[in-house]
Formats: structure tokens, sequence, C-alpha cells
């Protein structure tokens, strides 16, 4: 609250003194305040592809996280997991499977199965901890093994883990994980 009035005794000490430079960096500051309110509400879960139920199916639970393009992101809905859980991911780079994702896998997930351009690094950093990794080229492939690898009551989460690449959004990635689990 006290950075929002600070931005508007700014915004109000411009006009008094007349001086537009000071004006128009306040009113930058205020749209952009009220951009990052804007984004991290849609990221509430709930909303569209973020840690959204798909459905349930023979006793297993489809969340879609087509939202979680980022390592924390990621970090976050496995330890939002609370049953055993299948994690499909989109990761190409072995860098962004830190730490605290490889401590959330080793602390709940079954198995993961990568989706997509087989990439053997990321592939070896998970395999090193004990848990199985399945690799394939399509979702429907891999929504198919995830659901194969289940048991009644296990989780299969989608949570790619990259950004799209200018060709593909998360929300194309969504509904392709969804259209998948629909496939079933």
């Amino acid at each position: 609250m006290a950075k929002k009035n600070n931005s508007f005794r700014l915004f109000e000490q411009a006009r008094e003194t007349s001086n537009p430079r000071v004006g128009t960096l306040s009113e930058q500051l205020i749209r952009l305040r009220q951009k990052n309110i804007a984004e991290s509400l849609s990221d509430f879960e709930g909303s569209a592809h973020k840690l959204e139920h798909v459905k349930s199916f023979a006793g297993v639970d489809f969340i879609d996280d087509a939202r979680s393009t980022t390592s924390n992101a990621v970090w976050y809905s496995l330890q939002s997991m609370t049953k055993p859980t299948v994690w499909i991911t989109n990761i190409d780079n072995p860098e962004f499977v830190t730490e605290d994702i490889l401590n959330e896998v080793r602390r709940n997930v079954k198995e993961v199965v990568l989706q997509g351009v087989y990439n053997i690094d990321v592939y070896q950093k998970i395999a090193e901890i004990g848990v199985p990794v399945m690799m394939t080229m399509s979702m429907e492939d891999a929504v198919n093994h995830a659901f194969y690898a289940c048991q009644k009551g296990d989780t299969i989460l989608y949570a790619p883990g990259i950004r799209g690449n200018g060709q593909v959004t998360y929300r194309e990635r969504g509904e392709k994980f969804k259209a998948s689990v629909a496939q079933l």
C-alpha cells in the first residue's frame, strides 16, 4: 500500500512542480504496477491452464498446468501435488531441472514423461535420482503412457517447464493436453 501511495505522491508532486519528466515517469510506474497486478491475478489457481483439473478418469486425476513455463512455476506445481504423480514435461535444457525440482520429484513423482524433442541430458539428470523416465514425441503418447503408469488415486500433471518458442503458446500446449486426455 505504501508503494502505491508513493507513486501517487510522485505524480502529484510532478503536477505541482510542472516537471514533465517526473510526471511521465510517475504515470509509467503506475501503469507498470497495474500491469504487474493484472498479470499476477491472471496466474491464480483455477484459471485456465493453471493447476486446472481437467477430469478424473478411472480414479486418476488429470491436471493441466501449461502455464508453468519456468523452473519456479514447475517447482510450485510439483509441490502442490498431494497424491502420487506422473509428471509430463517438455523441459529441453538440463539447467532448468533445478535441485528444488529434483527434490519434489524424489518426494512425490512416480515417473516423468519427457514429451517432445529427445534430450538425453535431461533424461539422465532425472534418471540419476532413481525416478523412471520415459521419452515420447507426441502429447497423445505422453498422456497414454502416463495413464498406464498410474494406479487409482494417482495424478497426472502436465507442467511443461519451457516457454513458447514463438510457435506454440502455453494455451496451445494446454489445449493439446486436454484433447489428448479426452481421447482416453
